[in-house]
């Protein structure tokens, strides 16, 4: 039987937002307008007076699609977790620091002269 255990210790953190929700959102309306240039070219021009109308709507629709997964992925690239910066010396250790190198040379200067 397998363990029940996850595999990383401590709380799993969930990627912050729904990344995907910009892509998902933007294909429906993209599907939507690539169906309607599909429809008979007589029809689209008694419902838009426009002869290029098919083109006009894949074009739309292409940009809608393009537009909507690269919000997901500037939204995915500027909420990812980055880690934690190196810890910088505290003013304490740089002081005991100092004080061992100056004890360890025996002059009592930093310098070792």
């Amino acid at each position: 039987m397998a363990p029940r255990n996850p595999r990383r210790p401590g709380p799993r953190k969930p990627v912050s937002g729904q990344w995907w929700q910009p892509g998902v959102y933007g294909s429906a309306p993209a599907v939507a307008l690539w169906i309607l240039a599909r429809l008979p070219a007589g029809l689209l021009l008694s419902m838009t007076g426009m002869p290029a109308a098919p083109a006009w709507l894949n074009l739309g629709g292409d940009t809608v699609f393009v537009t909507g997964w690269v919000a997901s992925a500037l939204l995915l690239w500027f909420t990812r977790r980055r880690p934690a910066p190196p810890a910088a010396p505290t003013t304490d250790a740089q002081a005991a620091a100092e004080t061992a190198a100056i004890g360890a040379s025996g002059t009592g200067s930093a310098l070792g002269g």
